[in-house]
């Protein structure tokens, strides 16, 4: 905190100079100036140590006026606190001084009550409020540092989470590397692409850290089911589908660790990641729009991703051969801006995934 422990008394008359200086000099030190060039002199000299500046109204060669236009046009006003003493009654003076940010007018002659009232207190609670702002912005600080640990530490989990079930589906983590990646490709598209839709960078970053988790209710699936290459029995369908509403399940477990915002959209993620636009997904058919955009991102990315890599069952194809499948809605039906999105991110996704 800067210590202001400074006051300028602007006066022509040096009595009344000595006698503010009297009311005042047992808390601060004074420095004297006697007209308005005087002033500006001083004021930029000691724009750090200033506390107040008690300025004459009729002060010669430069007007108050003019001094106060100076001031406020360099942002002094408010860091140094400005009295303005005048012996006349004038209600254009108030006007013109309050109108420029002056804290008081101070009539003369001076009072020591006047004074102590007016100035001293004026700059005793100026000090308790600046003290108090900058105890406000410390412990916001330390907030915000907290916050930005356990974001990392959030992450780190859900990435750990996220390698271990893809370690035990396809002995490779890169999956989970792939899936934020291009996660955060067609977010930032779609926020570009569509700048109303309320897409911004936190939710963005929370998509993406959904996106690790979308399916760790996978976890609760028979290694029978899970990693079995031939095809689903329908029994066993239902088993695998299971996987969506055991990941909101899951994330239930994890909401004390999240903030609420993270939390909505891990859920909506890990539920509704294979809804499709056309009602035709699961687990609850939602249709269009009622589907959320967290979930219809990584729903995208995770098929052109399965698309694209080796599984147990499958052979990767051709990432042109993929992008036309989607495209075509081969692989379920896909919201249209977000199918645009698709398109104009095609060569970053390709780019990403042949660095991954």
């Amino acid at each position: 905190m800067v210590e202001r422990n400074k006051i300028l008394i602007a006066d022509r008359e040096g009595a009344d100079r000595k006698l503010l200086s009297q009311l005042l000099g047992d808390s601060y030190d004074i420095i004297f100036a006697n007209d308005g060039r005087q002033v500006l002199g001083e004021i930029p000299k000691r724009k750090n140590e200033l506390a107040a500046v008690v300025l004459d109204w009729d002060i010669p060669l430069v007007s108050a006026y003019q001094i106060m236009q100076v001031m406020q046009s360099k942002r002094m006003l408010g860091d140094i606190r400005l009295f303005v003493s005048t012996a006349k009654a004038d209600p254009e003076i108030d006007k013109k001084a309050f109108g420029m940010d002056a804290s008081a007018i101070v009539h003369k002659p001076y009072s020591a009550v006047a004074v102590h009232r007016q100035i001293l207190s004026s700059l005793e609670h100026a000090a308790e409020r600046e003290k108090l702002r900058e105890e406000v912005d410390r412990r916001g600080k330390q907030l915000e540092e907290s916050r930005k640990k356990l974001d990392g530490f959030y992450d780190n989990l859900l990435d750990a989470i996220g390698t271990v079930m893809e370690y035990r589906v396809s002995e490779s983590d890169q999956h989970v590397k792939r899936i934020k990646g291009f996660s955060r490709i067609l977010a930032v598209a779609y926020k570009n692409q569509f700048p109303d839709c309320g897409l911004d960078e936190a939710e963005i970053n929370r998509i993406v850290r959904g996106s690790v988790i979308h399916d760790i209710g996978k976890v609760a699936v028979p290694d029978a089911v899970l990693l079995n290459p031939a095809k689903l029995k329908e029994d066993e369908l239902q088993i695998m589908r299971s996987h969506t509403t055991k990941g909101e399940e899951i994330m239930q477990l994890l909401k004390e660790v999240q903030d609420e915002q993270q939390f909505r959209v891990s859920c909506e993620i890990c539920r509704w990641h294979h809804e499709r636009y056309d009602g035709g997904g699961y687990p609850d058919g939602l249709e269009g729009d009622e589907i959320p955009l967290s979930a219809q991102i990584v729903s995208i990315v995770d098929v052109y991703d399965e698309l694209v890599s080796e599984r147990i069952s499958k052979k990767p194809i051709d990432k042109e051969t993929a992008f036309k499948k989607i495209m075509k809605g081969e692989c379920g039906a896909f919201a249209p801006k977000l199918l645009q999105c698709f398109e104009a991110s095609k060569k970053l996704l390709e780019l990403f995934s042949d660095n991954n």
